[in-house]
């Protein structure tokens, strides 16, 4: 990485001083009502930094163990039972908007290079991660698959940017469809809406139409697929014209659904292997619903499926499945958060302190990734093809460097920019993501729909 100038880290420094700076959180706290009168002994920012601390830590922080730092840290005695009072829904909404700020004042510019997928506004890809919680919470965050209490968080980001577009924590009995067809207004014109099938929903993908936006997802098996007259396509014939003939891919003009939505259907044939474990699945997923495997099911396991509104010039068909495999970062972040942050980890409580140390370890991540996003547009700056940073890699250092993290946020401005500087420097040198060999590359996709335009 070239040597950053203390201009450029100084932007950095204020950029996450706006939102967790001592006089912002104070101006939060009073709007939220956690903050009622100004001589309260644990302010706004020092319970703040109080809760940043312990949600960066491996185990969870008991009471006794948070106001024993406070004191030999902030020189504040208080009783375990006065600090347990100041979890209310007011701290809720004051962390909350911690968090609501943070995304919406984030680093916007091109994470990868300028050119990477230039066709639309945003990449938008979305998913959901979700665990069980204490039984006490079962009141306000119904669980799912026989547990009593679970929470789902949905996340959503631009890979073009690095972008947060949406964090919520919802009850886990609120499904992924429904969360598609109730965050469909947050969709902007150009945009591009990568999802798994659990979104999968006709009424949301026509909503995108609508909006002059783009999707691509898998085709959900129990969906109507139509010829341009209105003719069921027949995947049985399917498979045995392009088993005959050798075809391994093809796209066809269909229509889905009751509605007929007019989309690109991309149609590849899986190897037999891939076809067999499919088949053992899905039985051992029937019996123990109490079905019988159709025979249409049987055929569409052939298949790789995909519907788009994207044209062929924009994405050609063998790059269909390439553009898909992006949607795999967003579980291995999910996997990144539950093994460096345990942010599914946290012992029970009571419901205001639970909500409220979950969203505090949301915002911890939130700004460890704004640091490694920055850094990794500053090394794509360069252009150099190998500069992508390993999310897993970075996350666990940062983690590690929480006290610096923090330094950055109330140190003197020197001290914060050689702090920033420094941690860019560790990221940049030994943080890479390793090729693997043998196998398609998340580096070579990115530079594969980053120069299309140089084939």
């Amino acid at each position: 990485m070239h040597v950053l100038s203390k201009g450029e880290i100084g932007l950095q420094v204020e950029s996450l001083r706006k939102i967790l700076g001592n006089s912002k959180l104070r101006s939060l706290a009073i709007e939220t009502g956690f903050s009622k009168r100004s001589s309260f002994k644990l302010s706004a920012e020092v319970f703040f930094d109080l809760m940043f601390y312990a949600s960066s830590l491996s185990a969870n922080s008991s009471l006794e163990y948070l106001v024993s730092y406070l004191e030999s840290h902030y020189d504040i005695q208080i009783r375990k039972q006065s600090l347990d009072d100041r979890f209310t829904e007011r701290t809720v909404s004051f962390v909350q908007s911690v968090l609501k700020q943070l995304i919406s004042e984030q680093f916007s510019e091109f994470l990868l290079c300028q050119e990477f997928l230039k066709d639309f506004h945003h990449v938008r890809i979305k998913d959901s991660t979700t665990f069980k919680v204490p039984s006490n919470l079962a009141a306000n965050y119904t669980g799912t698959h026989g547990h009593l209490a679970g929470i789902t968080i949905q996340y959503e980001f631009d890979l073009k940017t690095g972008q947060f577009l949406d964090l919520t924590i919802t009850q886990a009995s609120r499904n992924d469809q429904t969360d598609a067809s109730q965050t469909a207004g947050n969709v902007c014109k150009n945009d591009l809406i990568i999802r798994d099938l659990g979104y999968f929903s006709i009424s949301v993908l026509k909503k995108i139409n609508e909006k002059e936006a783009f999707f691509l997802s898998r085709l959900q098996a129990a969906t109507g697929v139509y010829d341009e007259n209105g003719v069921e396509i027949d995947f049985k014939n399917l498979y045995a014209f392009m088993s005959e003939r050798g075809i391994d891919k093809c796209e066809k003009q269909v229509l889905i659904g009751n509605d007929k939505l007019p989309v690109r259907l991309t149609v590849g044939l899986v190897p037999p292997q891939v076809y067999e474990e499919r088949i053992r699945s899905k039985q051992k997923e029937e019996k123990k619903r109490g079905y019988q495997m159709k025979e249409r099911t049987k055929f569409l396991c052939h298949f790789n499926l995909f519907v788009t509104n994207v044209d062929s010039e924009k994405l050609p068909v063998e790059k269909i499945m390439s553009l898909y495999r992006f949607r795999w970062q967003i579980e291995l972040m999910f996997k990144n958060w539950k093994s460096v942050f345990s942010v599914h980890g946290l012992q029970k409580m009571k419901e205001n302190r639970y909500i409220t140390m979950l969203y505090i370890r949301l915002i911890l991540v939130i700004v460890n990734l704004q640091i490694i996003n920055r850094a990794q547009n500053l090394l794509s700056k360069q252009g150099k093809r190998e500069s992508i940073l390993s999310y897993q890699k970075a996350l666990q250092t940062l983690k590690n460097s929480f006290f610096e993290i923090l330094g950055i946020l109330r140190c003197s401005m020197e001290k914060a920019i050689k702090l920033l500087g420094g941690i860019y420097h560790i990221l940049s040198k030994y943080h890479w993501r390793e090729r693997r060999q043998k196998r398609e590359n998340y580096v070579d996709n990115i530079w594969l729909f980053g120069y299309i335009s140089e084939k």
